[in-house]
This record gives C-alpha cells, sequence and structure tokens, in this order.
C-alpha cells in the first residue's frame, strides 16, 4: 500500500482539526456527512474520534482508487459498525445525492470547474477550505479570504476564516467557509 506522507503533514492535520473545531461550535448532531475529496479519510477519523457531533454517516468520495481501501482501513471501526463510515471511488463531479446534511471539501482547488459544487441542493450546508499556495495541480487559486467567500456563493455563512501557515522556506494561507448553500 502506497501512503502520501502528505496527508499526515501539519497543514493537512491542523487545516483538519480547525475545520473540526469550527463544525463543533455550530453542530450538535448531523444524519448524513459527505465528503468530497475524501482522500485517506482523515477528516472522517477526526470527526468521529473526537465524538463532539453525533454523526449518524459519512460517505467519501475521491477519484483516485487507491484512497479508498486506505480510507477504509483508518476508518475501520466505523465500517464494521453498519457503515457509519464508507469510502467510495467516484468523480465528485457526478456526485448527486438529495438526502446529505453537510458537504465537505477541504480540497477545493484541486477542482478543476464547479460542476462538484454546482450539483449540491440548495439549502445543503457547506464546509470549504482552499488555500492561496501555487501548485502544479491547483486549478482554482484565491488571493484571499473574500475572493475564496466569492467563488462559492452561500445563502448565509455560518462561519468565515484564514488560518496562515508559516515554514522556515515557504508559508501560505487557508481559508475557510461554512455555511448555507
Amino acid at each position: 500500500m502506497n501512503i502520501n506522507k502528505d496527508a499526515f503533514s501539519n497543514g493537512q492535520i491542523a487545516s483538519k482539526l480547525w475545520l473540526c473545531e469550527q463544525l463543533e461550535e455550530l453542530f450538535e448532531e448531523i444524519d448524513t456527512v459527505v465528503i468530497y475529496a475524501g482522500w485517506y479519510g482523515l477528516t472522517s477519523f477526526l470527526l468521529k474520534s473526537r465524538n463532539q457531533i453525533k454523526i449518524k454517516t459519512i460517505r467519501s468520495f475521491d477519484i483516485d482508487p487507491q484512497c479508498e481501501p486506505i480510507a477504509d482501513m483508518i476508518n475501520e471501526n466505523w465500517v464494521l459498525q453498519d457503515w457509519q463510515f464508507k469510502a467510495f471511488t467516484y468523480d465528485c463531479n457526478e456526485v448527486y445525492i438529495e438526502d446529505m446534511d453537510l458537504v465537505i471539501n477541504t480540497s477545493t482547488e484541486h477542482f478543476e470547474d464547479m460542476r462538484w459544487f454546482d450539483n449540491i441542493p440548495h439549502g445543503t450546508y457547506v464546509a470549504l477550505q482552499g488555500n492561496n499556495m501555487p501548485h502544479d495541480d491547483h486549478h482554482v487559486y484565491s488571493h484571499d479570504l473574500k475572493d475564496f467567500i466569492q467563488k462559492y456563493p452561500m445563502s448565509k455563512i455560518l462561519y468565515q476564516g484564514e488560518k496562515e501557515f508559516k515554514y522556515p522556506d515557504w508559508q501560505f494561507k487557508r481559508f475557510m467557509i461554512i455555511g448555507k448553500k
């Protein structure tokens, strides 16, 4: 099993913990969470392990077929409990689920277009993260939080913020909005 160690980097884990903390301020219970570009299921693992929000079901979608078995392994405790968690290999641009309470996408910069966002039903809660880091596989670049918010229109914003990451030889900002589409 070939695992990309970047999934466990400071920036990745700190961003997902920040997401968990903000969601915990807003929600006590969520029936169905759908995670786009779920990678190895670390967001699910953190949400379920922290046990601050009662979540009935988490579905994680990623286009990379190597992610599904790793995500299921990391979240095996919840896979075995009536599929409270399950990863799927699927293109998030093609996902359309009517009964989802919260959609999480912490990788918005990796999507080439807005089909994934357009397919989310209006009235659904959405938690999104992106960044201002130039990178070869980043298709969406946000200059600042205001620019990020304009890319993903919400009918109501419950949280907006940015987190700066500084390292010895580089830095970037991560942006987050949580709201209702």
